[in-house]
């Protein structure tokens, strides 16, 4: 039986704002994730899925219960600091996640110095090219700043940095959105590979659902701060339960090339949908700019 990474239960997020009686934008959350697996939470700008992200990091102040490991950990306890390392967030910016002065070589140093307990033994020098060759980089960036990295390359660098802790849990905020479509598809690759060898847990910020497919197990679809479904990746997909993951899977076919990769497979799912639950479009479809 799959062992419970995280566990978020009835999640709120509120945010100070004048004349508005509910300011909540993360709304009675609740899911859980499974040791090896990927969540992929989903949703339109503005629906409260990175929120919910920086919540399970530490970045936001969240009521309801996180709870971590198969023991149930609080992790609004005292011992946050020491269960948080296992839950890094690779961010959306990749410039702008890696501080500009610092050299690449630091930057990968930074959380061993603040973690000894995680840190290697021996040579560091030769445990950072290790860290470096594991997510597609050389040695020689090692002497380099971010400003003189690709984007692409950032985001190595941010993936090392955070699969150096011994992460059990990696939170990903729309981690390849910013990057050119060729790139993704690196990046998706690597992390796909490195949930299977480091054997971790995924929660994958997109809106983005040519992504969801290819990277997720599972799916929770957010509309309006709330779950409004989730369920198998697959299940999803094939047979939408709510409106509004219906309208979102429309949208992302209404805005793919008609040429396209995958084009010809998500038209032959849209038909099949339509013929499965006739249905009529809500007059808002949703918005796919990032968050």
């Amino acid at each position: 039986m799959p062992e419970i990474v995280l566990e978020a239960r009835d999640l709120n997020v509120s945010y100070v704002r004048r004349r508005r009686r509910d300011n909540r934008v993360v709304k009675d959350v609740s899911f859980t994730i499974d040791s090896g697996q990927t969540l992929a939470l989903v949703g339109e700008s503005g629906s409260g899925k990175t929120t919910v992200a920086r919540a399970v990091v530490g970045l936001v102040r969240a009521e309801g219960q996180l709870l971590f490991g198969s023991a149930g950990e609080p992790l609004q306890t005292r011992r946050t600091r020491a269960l948080r390392r296992q839950i890094p967030m690779v961010f959306q910016d990749p410039r702008s996640s890696l501080n500009p002065r610092m050299l690449v070589g630091d930057v990968l140093n930074e959380g061993w110095a603040v973690h000894p307990e995680v840190a290697p033994a021996g040579d560091r020098r030769q445990a950072l090219v290790t860290l470096l060759e594991r997510v597609g980089l050389t040695e020689g960036l090692l002497s380099s700043r971010p400003a003189q990295l690709s984007g692409g390359q950032c985001q190595r660098v941010s993936i090392a940095r955070a699969i150096a802790l011994r992460p059990r849990l990696l939170v990903c905020d729309e981690a390849v959105s910013a990057l050119d479509v060729s790139v993704q598809a690196q990046i998706l690759h690597l992390l796909i590979d490195l949930k299977a060898e480091l054997e971790i847990a995924l929660l994958f910020i997109t809106h983005d659902l040519g992504v969801v497919r290819q990277i997720a197990d599972s799916v929770a679809v957010m509309e309006d701060g709330r779950i409004v479904e989730q369920g198998p990746t697959e299940q999803v997909f094939t047979a939408p339960s709510h409106p509004y993951s219906q309208d979102l899977l429309d949208a992302a076919l209404d805005l793919a090339p008609a040429d396209g990769p995958g084009r010809a497979g998500s038209q032959e799912l849209s038909e099949q949908r339509s013929a499965e639950t006739p249905r009529q479009h809500r007059s808002r479809r949703p918005r796919f700019n990032e968050e």
